[in-house]
């Protein structure tokens, strides 16, 4: 039996769901639900990091850039997700996510930036995933180790953002 995510994820799009309650109860307070919500941007962003981390164990490798971009970029990822989620209200919980990666909100700082960031990392993890030939570190956006530098500072500013919209972490 696979375990069971935070079952606020069954909702759909919580932003949506919220607003029935309020018009459903509209004298209750929901500080409840914005904690659920807000818990699982919290482990997103803990996946993250925790992603980051294991990518920067192997930078110093050069045999291991495969790893550390795909690493890098699963850090990146999993804290464009907590953001989107949080303020969207919705990610899609299949493959299909990876390509709203930087789909980062109107008001994220730096927005066009990191967003381009974002889908040129998500590129290098699909070759570096994906293409078998060694000659295909050549093709990369940025040398891993830069990748996994910006990836450092991507989750930085994802953290301050989400505090700023009331996510403790």
């Amino acid at each position: 039996m696979r375990p069971r995510a935070n079952p606020i994820l069954e909702l759909g799009n919580h932003a949506k769901a919220l607003q029935v309650l309020r018009q459903v109860g509209s004298t209750v307070d929901f500080a409840w639900y914005n904690a659920a919500v807000f818990d699982v941007a919290r482990r997103w962003l803990l996946l993250g990091e925790c992603h980051l981390r294991a990518a920067k164990s192997l930078e110093g490798r050069p045999r291991e850039w495969r790893s550390v971009v795909s690493r890098a970029y699963y850090a990146a990822y999993s804290a464009s997700r907590s953001v989107r989620y949080v303020v969207t209200g919705y990610v899609k919980l299949d493959g299909r996510d990876h390509q709203e990666v930087g789909q980062l909100p109107d008001e994220f700082p730096d927005r066009a930036l990191w967003s381009t960031f974002l889908v040129d990392l998500r590129k290098d993890r699909n070759l570096a995933d994906y293409e078998p030939w060694r000659q295909m570190r050549l093709g990369l956006s940025r040398r891993p180790v830069d990748s996994v530098r910006e990836v450092t500072k991507f989750i930085r500013t994802a953290k301050r953002y989400l505090r700023g919209r009331g996510v403790s972490l």
